[in-house]
């Protein structure tokens, strides 16, 4: 008797695998996955202390964006590990998620150094740029620092001006571009680099435009047309960072990312699948014989050779009512248990670092809120005081804010006012009141006003800053007023700058933290100030050639003008 033929390949019977190896399967998890797990977990509740403190922190805004990153790839680790079978079917990988999730970094403000040397080196690049640009136009125009003078007036350039927001925009296009179109790292970085000089050329441009129409119908007109021109050349440097990836795409043999995942998603995709080889009911044989044998069908479906018909009998052809797959045969040795299957242990660990996560954000975020509402609640009573403009009756002149610093500043009460005094020197005051801040926004626009102080506003106007003085106290009644005193010179002129912000426990007698360093950003968390209302004063004085003088008549100005009140609880 012939021997039975070997098993059919590739048969639609066949069972990948067997019970052991469904129930045994299972995602081993590194020790070190759980120790970064632990300590991104840890790092969250300082950074989230810290943060609320200092909203506009740039290190704890980058720490926070990390953290979170970390945590989420790894979660979805663990999770495309639990079903890795579902994973690979579509072609899933934990490095599919990566781009996208770390394309958030994108959004995290730029550590304040390198914004701050990139904002005031594009400003005075702008500036040089466009009064050369003028002149040959034949327009003339002198350069004052981050300032534009011409024949109608002084045309400023500030930051959003500077260009700095153009190259961060830049950037966010040329990465989202670059993965989309799944450029090569070379062309990538050639595509961030050109974006680059694409966002200084348009910045140039606007700034050649706002000049040449203050110097045409005068620097009022500036403001008409300022926020115009920006979102032109918004639209202008989108459109053209896509012409550029479309252009650097040419000859890169990798499909965008697009048509992978229209084609993998897809039904038409499984088209591609191999296809499965049935088993041939014409082999020459006594028996067939899935994987070598036939004995679990049933007899009355089996097929065999009529007698005498060696030979010369055949198979009949399979009808519709043929078995299923031994696979799926009642009672055969391929038969998946109908009992339930363990899950591979990583999911009793995905539920448990699931849990777990849950768990300590809430604590995390209470324990936050609970810290800084104590220490609120406990504020001391401070005697209040206000700027009164009208109390000087006509000597003074109150001033509109400009649009622009007002938006800045966002407070809830703005003034200024200028004057001379009796020896014909000229004043110039800056007064803005916030309330207790109830809202995110409002405790960033606290914040942001202490990042505004001459040391650094003034210089951008074209000023120079010959010396820093300290403070100084000075008496106004029964309150203390603590003030900063910088000696500047503009054009020759001396000028004399007094300046302070006072949060309200505290009153006027000590400055506030200004969150300039590590340092100062630790103690006003540790302090719980973060809902505090706050005062902004700053006095420019010209005319007296000493700083002594200026100080002593500050005295006599500041008591006409400033409304001292009662204590009251914060």
């Amino acid at each position: 008797m012939a021997s039975p033929p070997p098993p059919v390949q590739g048969s639609g019977f066949k069972v990948q695998g067997s019970r052991s190896d469904v129930e045994g399967s299972t995602f081993s998890i590194p020790l070190i996955f759980y120790l970064l797990l632990v300590s991104l977990a840890l790092l969250y509740a300082p950074t989230r202390f810290l943060h609320e403190a200092n909203p506009i922190w740039r290190l704890t805004s980058l720490l926070w964006t990390l953290e979170v990153i970390g945590l989420t790839l790894l979660t979805l680790r663990l999770l495309l590990g639990t079903s890795a079978r579902r994973a690979s079917d579509f072609g899933l990988r934990t490095s599919d998620f990566t781009f996208p999730i770390c394309f958030f970094l994108v959004a995290v403000p730029w550590p304040s150094g390198l914004e701050n040397f990139l904002t005031q080196s594009l400003m005075r690049l702008n500036v040089a740029t466009t009064v050369d640009l003028l002149g040959v136009i034949g327009i003339p125009a002198i350069q004052h620092g981050n300032v534009i003078e011409i024949a109608t007036g002084r045309v400023g350039i500030d930051e959003a001006c500077s260009g700095i927001r153009s190259f961060q925009a830049a950037l966010m296009l040329s990465l989202f571009f670059g993965e989309l179109y799944r450029l090569t790292v070379r062309r990538r970085v050639w595509l961030v680099l050109l974006s680059f000089a694409l966002a200084f050329l348009f910045n140039v441009g606007r700034t050649l435009l706002l000049t040449h129409v203050a110097s045409t119908n005068g620097v009022g007109a500036v403001a008409s047309w300022h926020d115009p021109a920006g979102i032109t050349i918004l639209v202008a440097c989108f459109l053209s960072v896509w012409l550029l990836a479309l252009w650097l795409k040419r000859g890169t043999r990798v499909s965008p990312i697009s048509s992978g995942v229209a084609q993998t998603s897809s039904p038409a995709s499984f088209a591609n699948l191999p296809a499965v080889k049935s088993p041939d009911f014409r082999t020459p044989s006594s028996k067939l014989d899935v994987q070598g044998s036939m004995s679990n069908l049933p007899p009355a479906r089996s097929s065999s050779l009529s007698a005498g018909g060696e030979g010369r009998g055949e198979v009949a052809p399979p009808s519709s009512d043929l078995p299923p797959p031994p696979s799926l045969v009642q009672g055969s040795k391929f038969d998946v248990p109908s009992t339930r299957l363990h899950p591979p242990s990583s999911l009793f660990h995905l539920r448990w670092v699931s849990v777990g996560l849950l768990a300590w954000l809430i604590l995390v975020e209470s324990g936050t809120a609970f810290w800084y509402r104590s220490h609120e609640h406990r504020a001391a009573g401070t005697t209040e005081w206000s700027v009164n403009l009208d109390a000087a009756g006509p000597a003074v002149t109150k001033v509109v804010i400009p649009p622009n610093i007002r938006s800045q500043f966002k407070a809830d009460q703005s003034l200024q006012g200028r004057w001379q005094d009796p020896s014909g020197n000229a004043w110039q005051l800056y007064y803005f009141r916030w309330r207790t801040a109830d809202s995110l926004k409002g405790r960033v626009a606290i914040q942001m006003a202490k990042v505004h102080g001459p040391e650094i506003c003034l210089p951008a106007a074209g000023m120079g800053l010959e010396s820093y003085l300290g403070v100084i106290t000075v008496r106004l009644g029964k309150m203390e007023l603590a003030l900063q005193q910088y000696f500047f010179t503009a054009g020759g002129r001396p000028i004399h700058i007094f300046y302070g912000i006072y949060e309200d426990p505290t009153g006027g007698a000590v400055l506030a933290n200004r969150r300039q360093n590590t340092t100062s950003r630790i103690k006003a968390a540790l302090a719980g100030s973060r809902n505090y209302g706050q005062r902004f004063l700053e006095v420019a004085v010209s005319g007296y050639e000493k700083p002594e003088d200026a100080k002593a008549a500050l005295v006599d100005e500041l008591g006409k003008l400033i409304k001292i009140e009662q204590p009251t609880a914060h």
